[in-house]
């Protein structure tokens, strides 16, 4: 004969079974922090989101149980994909600021040319 288990043995917490409208707002809150770390197009917003999860405050911690969740399950079960989250949007952003910086550099180089060019015009005609 198979044995009962309590389906929330292994929570922190402890989720009743009517839960108020509270309990949806902070599930909610939680989903959305989800949300924004792993598919928000505002990096900003993801590394904010991120750095909110991956560094397990206070905050973090008291929206998980007001959501009936357990921090240390959530973290555990998501932290090397939120590395990997991470780790992409860090390097992206890396890469565009490097382009960035080579296309600027060679518009100084042009820009400079130019100048010398009009230099060397000058002192050909006089």
């Amino acid at each position: 004969m198979a044995k009962h288990r309590n389906p929330t043995a292994n929570s922190e917490t402890n989720i009743e079974r009517n839960p108020e409208p509270e309990h949806y707002l902070w599930v909610s809150v939680l989903s959305r922090a989800m949300e924004d770390a792993f598919q928000s197009n505002d990096w900003n917003e993801s590394l904010e989101a991120i750095n909110w999860i991956k560094h397990d405050g206070g905050d973090f911690q008291k929206v998980c149980r007001l959501a009936g969740r357990s921090p240390l399950y959530i973290r555990e079960r998501i932290l090397q994909s939120l590395l990997e989250r991470e780790a992409h949007i860090v390097n992206k952003i890396r890469t565009i600021r490097e382009n960035v910086a080579e296309c600027l550099s060679r518009k100084n180089v042009y820009n400079l040319a130019q100048v010398r060019l009009s230099q060397m015009k000058g002192k050909n005609e006089s």
